[in-house]
């Protein structure tokens, strides 16, 4: 017969081990949740968007047992933002953020506008910019090239002025405004950069900034440069790798890109330059592949949570 003292040691380690097993069931049912600055890690959508073409459900399912918490979505998809809301919330996930060209702010802000209400969603980014006139629309398939090339310092103000403008009527809504850069922010008119002219221009309390840090580096620019000196602009990040043999250029939309923590950016100098409570939301984005997407962003995931966990 067990003494009351071995009685109450065997009780108590078998409770330590039914407490474990249960944080570990836990943790293998949501995955872990959060990585550098303590907040939950995010994927824009686009990066499976293959994927979700096929079968959206799934796709999220498979996002959300990775670990990712949240979403961000690359446009209006093919299902009404109720939907998508419930499915969202069977898998553990919610989408803080849309994106949307600024062409198609042009034209259907209020749609977007309701639909990120319904969904849920506060940021509404301006993904790509445009112009007031029609001459890069003569080919559309080659508006983003040509674009990227033939941008002018005027154009640039004529985007600002929008966004101040899509900003307000976010606000009346609820809502907040974004802006998302590429590469070619970074281009120099004279001795102005694009991407200042913009935060120079923009109404801080109408629009906010995402950074991509991959096309920051792209550029030839350091991310960090302007992490510290704007940090109460920017509030969203894509959190996106450069591969090692990256060729910098400002007047191409090229993506070069890899897994997190695969290429050639320094994430825990990079992170280090952030303040926790300026960073509302960032997440993981990738356009090149050498494995499946779903594989890729794993990679991703396991990098940023390890990242997470050494502070």
């Amino acid at each position: 017969m067990l003494s009351r003292r071995a009685f109450l040691e065997r009780g108590s380690l078998a409770l330590a081990a039914m407490s474990l097993h249960t944080a570990r069931a836990a943790e293998a049912q949501t995955g872990p949740q959060v990585g550098p600055l303590a907040k939950p890690i995010g994927i824009q959508l686009y990066t499976v968007r293959d994927a979700l073409a096929k079968d959206l459900p799934g796709t999220l399912r498979a996002i959300s047992d990775i670990g990712y918490r949240e979403v961000e979505l690359a446009g209006i998809p093919p299902v009404s933002a109720t939907n998508l809301r419930k499915i969202l919330n069977d898998c553990g996930l919610t989408a803080p953020s849309m994106h949307a060209s600024m062409a198609d702010l042009q034209t259907g802000l209020q749609e977007r506008i309701d639909y990120a209400r319904a969904l849920g969603t506060r940021y509404i980014v301006c993904s790509f910019p445009w112009t007031a006139d029609s001459r890069f629309k003569t080919v559309p398939s080659q508006a983003v090239v040509s674009l990227a090339s033939g941008i002018t310092l005027d154009d640039w103000k004529w985007n600002a002025e929008q966004l101040n403008k899509i900003g307000e009527v976010a606000a009346r809504h609820g809502l907040l405004c974004g802006y998302h850069n590429h590469n070619m922010e970074f281009r120099t008119y004279g001795e102005t950069v694009a991407y200042d002219e913009l935060l120079r221009l923009t109404d801080p309390k109408l629009v906010t900034m995402e950074m991509d840090l991959a096309w920051v580096v792209t550029a030839g620019v350091d991310p960090v440069k302007y992490l510290k000196k704007h940090a109460d602009r920017i509030s969203l990040l894509h959190v996106k790798e450069v591969r090692k043999d990256l060729k910098t250029m400002t007047d191409r939309v090229q993506a070069q890109t890899t897994e997190v923590g695969s290429g050639k950016i320094d994430w825990k100098r990079t992170f280090k330059a952030m303040e926790a409570k300026n960073i509302a939301h960032y997440f993981v984005e990738q356009e090149n592949f050498e494995r499946t997407p779903l594989e890729a962003v794993r990679i991703s995931f396991d990098y940023l949570h390890e990242l997470g966990k050494k502070g």
